[in-house]
């Protein structure tokens, strides 16, 4: 008696079926390889490049923030010493009027 086995499931036979599960298996083991190297490779990109320009926008932001404070108290004593210009500038007309009635007395 010959037992006839059945090696076709929808229409493939076990060979065929072993054929293309061996190339998903692959295709899958290689979106995983890719998966990997990117990642190391975003990591590389991040560690060489990325980190020294954050560094430098760092410094820059720290620079900037340094810059607006001095600017701050720059403007502050201009204020002070535009107040003072008007104070001596009142002072000295006052003086040129004093001098003048001075030299109006003294002519006379």
């Amino acid at each position: 008696m010959h037992w006839v086995v059945v090696h076709y499931i929808e229409g493939y036979s076990l060979e065929d079926w072993v054929a293309i599960l061996t190339i998903i298996s692959m295709i899958i083991a290689g979106l995983g390889w890719l998966g990997k190297r990117s990642k190391k490779a975003l990591n590389n990109l991040e560690h060489n490049v990325l980190d020294p320009i954050y560094d430098e926008l760092s410094k820059l932001n720290k620079n900037m923030e340094a810059s607006n404070l001095h600017y701050e108290q720059t403007y502050k004593r201009l204020e002070r010493g535009d107040k003072k210009l008007i104070r001596h500038d009142e002072q000295l007309k006052d003086h040129e009027r004093r001098i003048g009635i001075l030299e109006m007395r003294d002519h006379q």
